[in-house]
């Protein structure tokens, strides 16, 4: 349940504090969805994350997936991990229905993906992850993913690639939305989301309550003979709250928001068990701010970020309640300016701090990082180059510290003058990611003197664009060494060490085309693909030398769709995902399923409000699956949303 200070924080956070001008969105051109709001506008397919300056994914040095507005609505994904699971071409680790989910890029695993908030990173310094479960889509403009090594520009953990959150603005005098939701399995909730654009300024502030009771059927094999049993202790509730203002001061443009998180959820217990009352509490408190400053040369833009996560575990059955807080302060300077009429350049500084607080943490668990950075574009007409450097240092104590070197090169070239519209891109770089707290400081077993994980990525793609969608296809190879693996060291101990040694290769596809029909009829088709055949290289004299990677998929696709007629669409997400072996000598895997969402959206006629009723069937097929472990996904289900719109 939500305390007083939850109570009090939803009135601070909504409550506007600032004001800013800002210009509407423009249109991108593409066909008309019949049943989007004024919130739901398609934005400009343009990156950040892939070269720190807004680029379109085509003219990127690397692979950009851009999930904008539209892709939100069509998915009817109501947290990152779904709109990443039916879209992004990435696995997600669902540890069971309501439970942890991580993404795995590339043959990493959720720690080694960075994760961005409006330019920030906002992963756990204990644990170096992020449940993407608990991010809720409903204050997001875009998401973006960079696939391949994010080091260069951005630091620790991008290993495998980012992922890059945009947070919502407003473009109109008075934007108001609210929705509402019911499903199976005890699913309730709504969101309200209200927003203005004035000539001094612009602010937003949203509220979003989600619950469910997850007590959905599935068979447990573990039962001597199988039978079907209900998901006990499967309750969850997630409460977000964001607010964001804006203004501009002379040559000041400043922005600043809030966002927080609180979550309850039972932890269901595994098959052929009984629930022993396992609950988890997370609470996230996120607040950044931004200055971009003009100056005659160029632009300053300044960033901080304060951060506060508490995560809360209670087992009853053993007498345990243990809570961690983590606390995270960052500071940033980069600086953006022309060198010639060839070269763009960015450079800066940047600056961490965190401690963690937990019961199984030594005392001195606090660290703090130092970095610099440089990247530029070089334009050379159909040739264009993008190197980066970046030199971060961590300070484990008044006199040690471990410095990480991250360079990449990356170019992008349009080899045919008479076909602009094709793209050759090649990116390499250097990645690392950095001990956790966990890693350096656990009571038992924690190694203060842990090295970075550090390696390499390649990556090599050819990209065609149309006004009426794109295709792109890519080959990776990641090589990583020094990867830190938990080990047995006696009496019940286990302790981590720079052991293993991984090698993935493989192929990704993407595609998108807008099919023009007559009248009002519209029709979207797209798909993303990734095969990684991902290994172990770390000892060949061990059982586990060149064997898969446990929990990454060989196979994995999504294939989507959109068919609209009038105020009526049609919505079609299906993915696949292939096997994943479960021990590291390759001789216990899960079984590869293929899961169908679909949904309808109708437009009602209600003057002056526009109306949306949505009506979803999330897993059509009824197919029986577990992502991770025995952790039972749910089966066929229905849910029904409002959405009205001022």
């Amino acid at each position: 349940m939500f305390t007083p200070f939850r109570v009090s924080l939803v009135v601070l956070l909504l409550v506007p504090f600032g004001t800013r001008a800002q210009s509407p969105v423009p249109s991108s051109g593409a066909s008309p969805d019949t049943t989007r709001s004024a919130w739901h506008v398609r934005l400009p397919r343009l990156t950040v994350t892939a070269t720190r300056a807004p680029t379109a994914p085509s003219e990127a040095p690397a692979r950009v997936t851009v999930l904008d507005s539209v892709a939100l609505q069509r998915t009817g994904a109501t947290s990152v991990a779904g709109l990443l699971e039916a879209r992004a071409g990435l696995h997600i680790r669902r540890y069971g229905a309501g439970g942890l989910a991580t993404p795995s890029l590339r043959g990493t695993g959720g720690a080694q993906t960075l994760v961005l908030l409006d330019g920030a990173r906002i992963s756990n310094p204990q644990t170096g992850g992020l449940d993407l479960s608990l991010l809720p889509t409903v204050l997001l403009e875009s998401v973006e993913v960079l696939h391949g090594a994010a080091s260069p520009l951005y630091g620790s953990d991008g290993m495998g690639g980012a992922v890059h959150l945009r947070t919502l603005r407003p473009d109109r005098p008075l934007q108001v939305r609210a929705a509402s939701h019911v499903g199976a399995f005890g699913e309730r909730g709504g969101s309200v989301l209200v927003g203005s654009q004035q000539p001094a300024g612009s602010v937003i502030a949203a509220v979003e309550l989600r619950r469910t009771d997850g007590d959905f059927p599935y068979t447990d094999p573990a039962l001597f003979p199988p039978r079907t049993v209900h998901r006990q202790n499967a309750d969850r509730e997630r409460l977000s709250l964001y607010t964001a203002a804006e203004t501009e001061l002379g040559a000041h443009d400043l922005r600043i928001a809030g966002w927080y998180t609180a979550a309850e959820r039972g932890l269901p217990p595994g098959s052929a068990t009984t629930s022993t009352g396992e609950r988890q509490w997370d609470d996230h408190l996120r607040l950044w701010a931004r200055d971009a400053v003009t100056t005659s040369w160029g632009t300053l833009t300044l960033r901080s970020l304060v951060q506060r996560a508490s995560i809360r575990y209670r087992n009853p059955s053993v007498s345990v309640d243990q809570t961690g807080t983590t606390l995270l302060g960052a500071l940033e300077a980069q600086a953006r300016a022309p060198l010639s009429t060839r070269w763009l350049a960015t450079g800066g500084l940047s600056g961490r701090a965190a401690r963690a607080d937990h019961p199984r943490l030594a005392a001195d668990a606090a660290e703090q990082r130092l970095s610099a950075f440089a990247s530029g574009t070089g334009d050379y007409g159909r040739l264009t180059l993008y190197p980066a450097l970046r030199v971060d240092a961590y300070l484990r104590s008044a006199t040690a510290s471990v410095a990480a070197l991250s360079p990449r090169v990356g170019v992008n070239v349009q080899p045919l003058p008479t076909h602009p519209w094709l793209h050759v891109k090649v990116h390499a770089g250097r990645a690392f990611r950095a001990p956790t707290f966990n890693d350096r400081y656990w009571q038992p077993g924690g190694s203060p003197d842990l090295d970075p994980e550090h390696g390499w990525s390649l990556d090599a793609s050819l990209r065609a664009d149309s006004p009426r969608g794109f295709a792109e296809v890519t080959a990776f190879g990641t090589w990583l060494h020094d990867q830190i693996v938990w080990r047995p060291v006696g009496n019940d101990v286990w302790s981590p060490a720079n052991v293993r040694r991984t090698r993935t290769l493989g192929l990704e596809a993407a595609a998108e085309w807008r099919w023009p029909l007559s009248g009002a009829a519209a029709l979207t088709t797209g798909m993303a693909y990734t095969l990684s055949d991902a290994r172990n290289r770390s000892d060949p004299a061990s059982a586990a030398f060149n064997e898969p990677l446990r929990h990454t998929p060989r196979h994995t696709i999504n294939l989507y769709g959109t068919a609209a007629v009038g105020p009526v669409a049609l919505d079609l997400n299906a993915r696949s995902v292939g096997r994943r072996y479960v021990t590291t000598d390759g001789s216990s895997s899960l079984d590869p399923f293929l899961v169908l969402d679909a949904q309808v959206r109708v437009r009602l006629p209600v003057p002056a409000v526009r109306t949306t009723l949505t009506a979803s069937v999330d897993n059509v097929l009824d197919t029986e699956y577990r992502v991770v472990g025995n952790r039972p996904m749910p089966p066929r289900h229905l849910r029904a949303r409002l959405q009205v719109a001022f």
